[in-house]
């Protein structure tokens, strides 16, 4: 029995059992099915992984349809890659692949794909220890297919490119090369650092997609320290390739602390609220130093989802807005409400955790504890039966009665309805 039998046993029982039942099935089909890639790693190095990688040496879309028709599972099948995703079962995810080979045309673009073996599949990733796989089938259930000593350098804490033109090829690499190192407190080899070298003195990340950069980088803010690795990237490659006037900034160590300081705070007290994405607060901050035309063009160049990128334009332009409004003495609860109320979560905490005023923090605290969700009892309805017309003027009226609600002006809906008639006399 191999150590990955035995780890392969010890996942999540659902997850277990769904490796057993397609290693079953791939016996029945008379193929050989493997789980490769960072599922493999992360199984070693003892690291929750909920994302299945599965490739067989058949075809993909046929073996996951089998695998959706045997569990009743959502297929969604991608046929240019020979890949497809399975949906429905509890707690993780599953991709299924065609084992494939690849072949680079030019640099930097996607790859023309072809029918292959393990081995084939193995040498396309990017690096050794993202390049195991661990058979499935019953016969050889558990065994380590090691064709390039992933599992050695995983060992000894090394990130290692399986070929000279890997950089070349892909020059998304170098981002998840970094990303990798700094996660796990790896080293890039003295190889693999001399490939990325070589690359960026081609300029090979200006060449890429500006969408695969943008994916690489949303990952690289998603890790639990995004600092460790902009640090490292900036040393090695710099971010001209994102935006010509980006640079590292010495104040972002203070300000991606306080930022995550805050992002915790927001989660033991409101994460009843809405889920909040701290990845989001850490590209603003990134974004920050850059003019608001440069800004905006980046954003339009990578095509953010715009809901981060009107997040992290938010934030460009308000910022400043808040910091000189709410560092101001005596300012009314309505003025941090109708300062706050507009912006999201994120882009308020952060606003609060670079003010230089601890008075901004309290107001934000303030809006989020006391006027956030306030609501007063007077309705359109009783509006009408004032002779209120509907109209803007309604939420106008609507608008400033709720004002006058959180700055303790009115507190019951009588106080409202005589409120009422004031602003419709006027």
């Amino acid at each position: 029995m191999t150590v990955f039998y035995k780890k392969l046993n010890e996942l999540p029982k659902e997850m277990s059992g769904f490796i057993h039942m397609a290693g079953a099935l791939a016996d029945e089909m008379g193929i050989n099915a493997y789980v490769v890639g960072g599922f493999v790693r992360d199984i070693f190095l003892g690291v929750k992984n909920f994302d299945v990688d599965l490739v067989v040496e058949g075809d993909g879309i046929a073996f996951a349809s089998e695998c959706a028709r045997e569990l009743d599972l959502k297929l969604v099948s991608h046929k240019r890659f020979g890949t497809a995703t399975l949906h429905g079962l509890r707690g993780f995810k599953v991709d299924i692949a065609s084992a494939r080979r690849e072949i680079y045309e030019k640099p930097a673009a996607l790859p023309v794909v072809f029918k292959g073996h393990i081995k084939d599949d193995l040498f396309r990733r990017d690096f050794t220890v993202n390049a195991m796989a661990i058979s499935i089938n019953k016969h050889r259930f558990g065994q380590l297919v090691d064709f390039y000593d992933g599992h050695s350098d995983l060992k000894t804490g090394v990130i290692r490119a399986l070929h000279a033109n890997s950089f070349i090829d892909d020059p998304t690499r170098i981002l998840r090369a970094v990303r990798f190192e700094q996660r796990f407190d790896f080293k890039i080899d003295k190889a693999t650092l001399s490939w990325i070298k070589s690359a960026v003195r081609r300029k090979m990340l200006h060449k890429v997609q500006k969408h695969r950069l943008r994916d690489e980088l949303i990952l690289m803010f998603k890790e639990s320290l995004p600092l460790k690795s902009l640090r490292r990237l900036w040393g090695l490659a710099g971010f001209s390739y994102i935006a010509p006037s980006l640079r590292f900034q010495k104040e972002w160590q203070r300000f991606f602390e306080e930022a995550a300081k805050k992002a915790g705070w927001f989660e033991e007290h409101f994460s009843h609220k809405r889920h909040l994405e701290p990845y989001v607060m850490y590209m603003s901050l990134f974004f920050y130093p850059l003019a608001h035309k440069e800004l905006s063009q980046a954003m339009r160049d990578f095509a953010f989802h715009k809901g981060e990128s009107s997040r992290i334009l938010s934030f460009r332009e308000n910022f400043t807005r808040v910091e000189k409004e709410l560092s101001k003495k005596n300012v009314r609860g309505s003025v941090v409400y109708r300062i706050f109320e507009p912006l999201s979560y994120e882009v308020a905490l952060l606003s609060a955790a670079l003010s230089k005023s601890v008075l901004v923090l309290k107001r934000a605290q303030d809006f989020l504890f006391v006027y956030n969700g306030q609501r007063i009892h007077v309705k359109g309805e009783d509006l009408k039966r004032l002779g209120v017309k509907p109209g803007p003027h309604f939420k106008n009226i609507l608008d400033e009665l709720l004002y006058a609600k959180i700055d303790g002006e009115v507190k019951d809906k009588e106080e409202e309805l005589a409120l009422a008639q004031k602003l419709i006399q006027k």
